[in-house]
């Protein structure tokens, strides 16, 4: 049998100190998801008097039960739609961003300057709104979940990073591997991608985060209600519930809406760009107006264009 070596005093006290400093950093990680998940069955008075709590002071389920039996979205629909527009959008913009990486990070490649110069002013410079939407109504992407991972087909921050590792790797390895007769594809399937497994990680997690908390591009581009994400029926049926300004299921914006004085409410119904072209006015969006703003007092209904 081996015989244990023993540690010295200073190396417990290390082994000690460093157990102690990991305890801490879990915790301070693990804290903010729990006081969230306890959060959802506390009323909002225990919320306000208690912001840090371990532990609810007294349970209910008046959050999940709006959630569950709300007639404003199917709950199940929409968390099915966030689960494909996520899987889906992920992997699409995963392989996009890895091709786009290594062929960036190859120092041969002819006009890789050019290319990279085209690809960084993407980040700093866009076309506007207005143009974004023509083209995605053209494109025949409007009210389709795939509007939502489609256009946004990469982020320029993540192949950047992407790059900057790829560049990283040993060059012994691909020049190996040319002497063995590899070609430049069998190097990326065979020994680029096997060592890339905590990059390609990182970045679907950026990229799948970022898919299921998109909210605002279904507010813009998609009008039917079955095909709206999680995120964005949560949003909806939060911001009524406190009865502050929300989207509602036909597109359209509810704002001021007061729980203390509902005969004075006034809901101003702003309908973003899918009723930009106010019900047969096209030519209103040509002019540079991107709204139709409808309204609606008690008993009265009266349009502004």
């Amino acid at each position: 049998m081996k015989s244990k070596m023993k540690l010295s005093p200073g190396d417990c006290i290390l082994k000690i100190i460093n157990a102690v400093f990991l305890l801490v950093f879990v915790l301070t990680i693990v804290f903010p998801f729990w006081n969230v998940f306890i959060k959802s069955f506390m009323t909002d008075k225990d919320i306000m008097f208690h912001p840090l709590s371990l532990w609810p002071q007294s349970f209910q389920f008046d959050g999940y039960k709006t959630v569950f039996t709300n007639k404003l979205y199917d709950f199940g629909r929409a968390f099915v739609n966030s689960v494909y527009i996520t899987v889906v959008g992920t992997i699409y913009q995963l392989i996009v961003t890895t091709f786009t990486a290594y062929a960036l990070s190859r120092r041969k490649l002819p006009g890789k300057k050019i290319f990279l110069v085209y690809f960084l002013f993407t980040m700093y410079f866009s076309g506007g709104m207005i143009p974004y939407y023509l083209i995605i109504k053209q494109l025949g992407l409007r009210d389709t979940r795939e509007v939502m991972y489609l256009p946004a087909y990469m982020s320029m921050f993540n192949m950047l990073v992407m790059r900057s590792y790829f560049m990283g790797l040993p060059q012994d390895l691909e020049s190996a591997a040319i002497i063995d007769g590899a070609g430049n594809f069998r190097i990326f399937l065979s020994i680029v991608l096997p060592l890339s497994k905590a990059i390609l990680a990182t970045i679907s997690l950026f990229i799948a985060v970022g898919l299921w908390n998109n909210w605002y591009t279904s507010m813009l581009f998609i009008t039917t209600k079955s095909k709206r994400p999680l995120a964005y029926a949560l949003q909806v049926i939060i911001e009524i519930s406190k009865g502050t300004s929300a989207s509602t299921p036909d597109g359209a914006v509810v704002v001021g809406r007061s729980d203390h004085d509902h005969r004075r409410a006034h809901h101003v119904r702003i309908s973003l760009f899918a009723k930009a072209f106010c019900d047969g006015r096209p030519d209103r969006l040509d002019k540079g107006m991107n709204f139709c703003f409808v309204v609606e007092t008690t008993g009265k209904k009266r349009q502004i264009l």
